[in-house]
């Protein structure tokens, strides 16, 4: 009976289908049951403990993770004064979870999630160009409102635009309601389309991702995109050729994307006195001790209105870095555990990034670029459950790619959990 129930609930079914939902749809709602992420996240588990061994050892990454969690939850314990505490504390655990049922599929089911995460995003990315270019009044998914989509954020629209010089430019967002968080699921999806497809599918997804990374006009994807280049060639052993060609390519990307007015002025403004975003971080930054007087220990709480409430947030103005804010919302023990897990995350890809292998050393350019750049300078993997489960997605294929790798060239991997 078991090994029947274990056939029908195989793995790679489930982590397909969660690959593109979490990369194409990644706010879609299931009606009357909730975000259809966390439902698959919860439906992964299931069909990976069906398959877990007698005996597994953990990886340190992992190990973080788990300390991460249950800080956490020694923290939303002491601040949770009402339920929203608990549900927003829930869905971020099952988000930030995931990574564990991920680590232990196996190489062959797990490299098949990874594919169909970059499937799915660039699918959202061309859906999402589409609707940047055709959809003028921001309504074209109003009819998908009982899925999760429609008519969102207090502009009653789904369009998101940024002043430059007087002029007011769309930015993607999309299927993922956010051109910031945009750019991050574009990000993840353009380093594993460069290290896992080849051919025409490298050539359908990459210029995809790429030109709706540009498009989101997203500083913080558009910068990590660029230190992870700046990485790669800079530790990654490349011959003087290759690394000429690199030097050469990226240039010609950083020229090109220049070459669109939007992104020139975009970077050009940046920092200067008419950018209103820069001086409302540094505003935020000088404001953040002062915030937090009296809830050093446990934080804000999971709770906490401006976490949750896009108007109540942008009324708070709290400080727009990943680290910082997680100490501000789950106090200096969560905080630091947060820490000591990306020192953890940045050593594995720095080992990564010295792999002989260019496509191992992409993925751990990227992480660290993640780390480096994109968790300073934006906010959203502490506060939304799909994005938290995207860098969960790049830790996944970071800690596991020379197993990946292995499996690939048909040499023998090492053991994993779920064939």
């Amino acid at each position: 009976m078991i090994s029947q129930i274990r056939r029908i609930l195989a793995p790679t079914p489930v982590v397909i289908v969660f690959g593109v939902v979490l990369g194409a749809v990644p706010f879609a709602v299931v009606p009357g049951i909730g975000p259809a992420v966390l439902v698959l996240a919860v439906a992964i588990w299931v069909v990976v403990a069906l398959h877990l061994p007698t005996k597994w050892t953990p990886h340190v990454v992992e190990m973080g993770v788990l300390v991460l969690l249950l800080t956490s939850a020694v923290a939303v314990a002491v601040t949770a004064d009402s339920a929203r505490h608990l549900s927003e504390f829930v869905k971020w655990a099952v988000a930030t979870a995931v990574i564990f049922p991920l680590f232990h599929l196996g190489a062959t089911a797990r490299r098949r999630f990874l594919l169909a995460y970059v499937g799915g995003a660039t699918t959202g990315g061309a859906i999402s160009l589409i609707l940047l270019v055709f959809d003028r009044s921001g309504t074209a998914l109003a009819p998908l409102a009982p899925f999760g989509y429609g008519v969102v954020g207090p502009s009653g629209t789904t369009l998101r635009t940024v002043d430059l010089d007087g002029r007011s430019i769309t930015r993607l967002a999309g299927l993922y309601v956010d051109p910031n968080i945009a750019g991050l699921f574009m990000v993840v999806a353009l380093a594993l389309a460069l290290a896992l497809t080849r051919g025409r599918a490298l050539g359908l997804t990459a210029p995809i991702l790429a030109v709706a990374t540009v498009a989101s006009l997203s500083r913080s994807a558009i910068a990590t995109v660029v230190m992870a280049g700046i990485l790669f060639v800079a530790v990654h052993s490349l011959s003087a050729r290759a690394r000429s060609l690199a030097l050469g390519a990226g240039a010609v990307a950083c020229l090109g994307a220049l070459g669109v007015p939007a992104v020139r002025e975009r970077f050009l403004a940046s920092f200067g006195s008419t950018d209103r975003g820069a001086d409302d971080r540094m505003r935020a930054l000088e404001n953040f001790v002062p915030s937090m007087q009296g809830d050093w220990w446990f934080g804000k709480g999971w709770g906490a209105i401006e976490l949750i409430d896009e108007v109540a947030g942008y009324n708070a103005n709290f400080v727009a870095n990943t680290p910082l804010l997680t100490l501000y919302r789950g106090g200096v023990i969560v905080g630091l555990t947060f820490l000591v897990l990306l020192v953890l995350i940045a050593a594995v890809s720095v080992r990564r990034l010295r792999s002989s292998d260019a496509r191992v050393a992409t993925i751990g350019a990227t992480a660290l670029a993640v780390v480096l750049v994109a968790l300073q300078l934006d906010f959203p993997v502490v506060t939304i459950a799909p994005v938290t489960m995207v860098f969960g997605v790049l830790i996944v294929a970071t800690v596991t790619a020379p197993v990946d790798r292995a499996l690939e060239a048909r040499t023998v991997p090492t053991p994993e959990v779920v064939a």
